[in-house]
């Protein structure tokens, strides 16, 4: 018992930033099955060389040959086939192609919200680690994948915490291996070794970082606060007191071995699946071993475990109250202020998340401004 109250002792001792109120007090009634899941898989099967937009006409993908394609999009999306007259050149230059996959559009952003306080519930606005993110896949005519491309677009920094890691995981339960040959950075400044342990191969290009057995993790920063003009500020473009700090999109690419993995092999964001490779973008906060990641999303190998005793005997992030750490939007929305919850910025998410996803799905309208953060704009919709 003393050492179980020790681990306990612990755990709390590294958690502990800011805790406004009792933050094991069930405030949402979520239905204890809700996946959270804002995004979806379609199906495409391809007959002729074709690209894809969806309802507001941004490219989903272009130049795609023939084959079956599962696109990740938003809930409620749709997806529009358009015959491709011109063949692509051939190619097999990562960055150079024109056979491209992307998540949600070309040059448009997801929101990625995440609780820094990780395993406590928090305060629940959602704005700890905010940034955009586009996911784009470079593949051969064949629709083998030659690199995977990760552009981030920060946003705002609600967390206490003065280490901030970002990081995706490819996530296997075949043995299956992606092929990740080297990392590309557009920025050398992001001081990938305050978490991770690395290979330097050369200028602006890394190892992935190895495990031992079923995932491979992909470094993308390890000093988020240096993509923020003003690194002296604790909470960045969180509060309306606060200047607004300007910030600078980063990329990193990891390189794949042609031939290695075709688009098909690959999920993003979903469920492990045999046969597949999944990918998920998680956070890491003040030490290596914390991370926070998406309900149903796989640690990797160097998380501590222990962090689950207070969620036990659930391990999929999720609260016994099905709460989370992680929420994402296919569209680029705004986040909340400081100390605001996010039911209370967006009216319709309590009716979304109580609901079971079932309707609202379009949570983020309507808003209540004054509760969000609006003295800088990223492309909102909102």
């Amino acid at each position: 018992m003393k050492k179980f109250s020790f681990i306990l002792l612990s755990i709390l001792v590294v958690s502990c930033v800011k805790f406004p109120e009792d933050t094991y007090k069930k405030v949402l009634d979520v239905p204890a099955d809700f996946d959270w899941k804002t995004i979806e898989k379609k199906t495409l099967t391809i007959t002729q060389l074709s690209s894809v937009l969806n309802e507001t006409g941004d490219t989903v993908a272009s130049f795609l040959p023939p084959g079956s394609y599962d696109i990740t999009i938003g809930k409620g999306s749709t997806l529009n086939i358009v015959q491709e007259t011109v063949a692509p050149a051939m190619t097999k230059a990562p960055g150079a192609v024109k056979q491209r996959v992307y998540f949600p559009a070309k040059n448009k952003f997801a929101t990625l919200m995440f609780e820094d306080l990780f395993p406590d519930k928090g305060d629940m606005d959602m704005n700890d680690i905010v940034f955009g993110l586009n996911v784009q896949f470079d593949l051969d005519v064949q629709a083998r994948v030659l690199a995977i491309w990760f552009h981030i677009q920060p946003r705002g920094i609600g967390s206490s915490y003065k280490k901030i890691g970002i990081a995706a995981n490819f996530t296997n339960y075949s043995n299956t291996n992606p092929g990740i040959t080297s990392l590309i950075y557009s920025d050398e400044n992001l001081n990938i070794s305050n978490f991770f342990s690395v290979d330097y191969l050369s200028q602006y290009i890394y190892s992935p970082e190895k495990n031992t057995t079923i995932s491979e993790v992909i470094p993308l920063t390890g000093d988020y606060r240096a993509s923020f003009a003003d690194t002296s500020e604790l909470f960045i473009n969180v509060r309306s007191i606060d200047p607004a700090i300007a910030t600078t999109n980063f990329s990193v690419a990891a390189d794949m071995l042609t031939k290695n993995n075709y688009y098909w092999d690959f999920t993003l964001f979903d469920e492990p699946l045999p046969n597949k490779i999944n990918i998920d973008v998680f956070t890491i906060i003040n030490v290596r071993s914390k991370e926070v990641h998406f309900k149903g999303q796989k640690a990797t190998e160097r998380f501590n475990r222990q962090y689950f005793i207070y969620t036990m005997p659930k391990t999929d992030f999720s609260t016994l109250d099905n709460w989370v750490w992680a929420i994402i939007s296919d569209k680029s929305i705004r986040h909340p202020l400081e100390f605001v919850k996010i039911f209370n910025a967006y009216p319709n998410f309590k009716k979304w998340a109580e609901g079971g996803g079932a309707t609202n799905i379009g949570w983020y309208s309507p808003m209540i401004i004054d509760s969000l953060y609006n003295k800088r704009n990223f492309s909102y919709i909102n």
